[in-house]
């Protein structure tokens, strides 16, 4: 801590990577769904004898695109996001988390421990809005691996089957995320159709 922030009793700034702005699709978990996501985080810490931040409410997310980061946001990459959002169709969806793991990769003291599961309908529309990225001159992945991130920690769970976390996928959103501020903030939300049956 520099002698100014001691002396006025004031942190830091936090640290930012070189490239801040975040431009990312998403699927925004709501509240219910995400209780229960961080219910089954903190039963995994307590019988693993883990003592880490969870991830915040309203941060639990599925990762479907993550278009680029940048110095500053560049307002091109927004709309071309947009407009490829935008060409992109679905119906509502339900998915299934049942695995806890630990990522190995990343930093050794903030290793990230995940729900996986998915569902054929989200690895579709996951490859859908690649392909709508790439013809909008953005880069864009075809096929991913999808998660749930909970907690970063230095240590890591035994890979394990997990009571099933249900829930319809409703909504995708593009979002700019502050990074090293934990801060989201939703650019546009796409709903998807209702589902018939």
């Amino acid at each position: 801590m520099s002698q100014v922030a001691f002396d006025f009793g004031q942190s830091e700034a936090p640290r930012r990577p070189k490239k801040p702005e975040r431009l990312i699709l998403m699927v925004l978990l709501e509240a219910p769904v995400g209780s229960q996501a961080l219910e089954i985080a903190s039963e995994i810490q307590t019988a693993n004898g883990i003592q880490a931040k969870l991830r915040p409410l309203d941060h639990l997310h599925i990762s479907l695109q993550h278009i680029r980061d940048d110095k500053r946001l560049r307002e091109k990459y927004v709309f071309a996001a947009k407009r490829a959002a935008n060409a992109v169709v679905a119906e509502a969806f339900d998915v299934c988390f049942d695995r806890i793991v630990t990522f190995p990769g990343g930093r050794p003291d903030r290793r990230a421990t995940v729900l996986l599961g998915g569902s054929t309908a989200l690895m579709d529309l996951q490859c859908r809005l690649g392909v709508a990225l790439i013809s909008n001159g953005l880069r864009g992945a075809l096929s991913f691996n999808p998660h749930i991130t909970l907690f970063y920690s230095s240590r890591s769970v035994v890979p394990q089957q997990i009571d099933p976390l249900r829930f319809t996928v409703r909504r995708f959103s593009l979002v700019h995320s502050e990074r090293g501020l934990t801060k989201y903030n939703i650019l546009e939300s796409w709903l998807t159709q209702a589902k018939w049956h």
